[in-house]
């Protein structure tokens, strides 16, 4: 299944003043956001609470238009309506976002707070969602912040994605939001959720303990 709206709004923050400006009406505590396109035959609905969704309908059979999730389809009329859908979604992100680094809030306070204290933003050599922190004098990373399934960490078969941060450490914790480290050593580095389990101030004395050994090592 093509997760659309993920593509378009993974890196991007709403403002919610801009969203009522675009004309989202707010039901139950959710923006929702309806256009009919491509002549009425189709119409987006988009709706952000929480998490955000998306879909469109067949405006003559008013059933989800579902071949639009499917990759495999690739007919001229089910390609225009993706992109019809698509250019929607790209205008809301226009005009009521801002980009961001990463997906989950945590991780962008958290990359917030690196910069403050170290002066250093990530980079991303992979051209994907996968953020490196490095040290300014010696190139050396100090942290990573990936974004993957729950599965990757807690192998229970979830799909659900977060933000996780990698950094090296001594210890090893026996606390809800640590794991032993994904991608990386397990004896010297560990992975935490950035999902608010764990408050921002203990993750950056973590963060501190990995930057302090991982820094240049001073000449006796």
């Amino acid at each position: 299944m093509i997760h659309i709206e993920d593509e378009i709004f993974l890196k991007k923050k709403f403002d919610f003043d801009k969203l009522k400006s675009f004309d989202f009406s707010i039901v139950d505590n959710k923006y929702i956001y309806t256009e009919d396109f491509m002549d009425s035959n189709f119409k987006a609905i988009i709706e952000i609470s929480d998490v955000l969704k998306g879909k469109v309908i067949d405006n003559f059979s008013d059933e989800e238009y579902m071949p639009l999730r499917i990759e495999s389809y690739d007919g001229e009329c089910i390609c225009k309506v993706r992109e019809a859908y698509k250019s929607i979604l790209k205008r809301i992100a226009d005009i009521c976002c801002t980009d961001v680094f990463f997906a989950d809030d945590q991780a962008n306070r958290i990359t917030n707070r690196i910069f403050q204290t170290y002066g250093v933003k990530p980079d991303f050599p992979w051209k994907d969602d996968n953020g490196v922190f490095r040290h300014l004098d010696n190139n050396k990373w100090f942290s990573l912040i990936m974004y993957v399934k729950w599965n990757a960490l807690l192998k229970d078969g979830s799909t659900r994605m977060v933000n996780i941060m990698n950094l090296k450490s001594e210890e090893h914790y026996d606390i809800d939001g640590i794991y032993p480290a994904y991608h990386m050593n397990h004896k010297s580095w560990i992975s935490l959720a950035l999902d608010d389990t764990l408050s921002d101030s203990l993750i950056m004395e973590l963060v501190s303990k990995s930057y302090n050994l991982t820094r240049k090592k001073r000449r006796k």
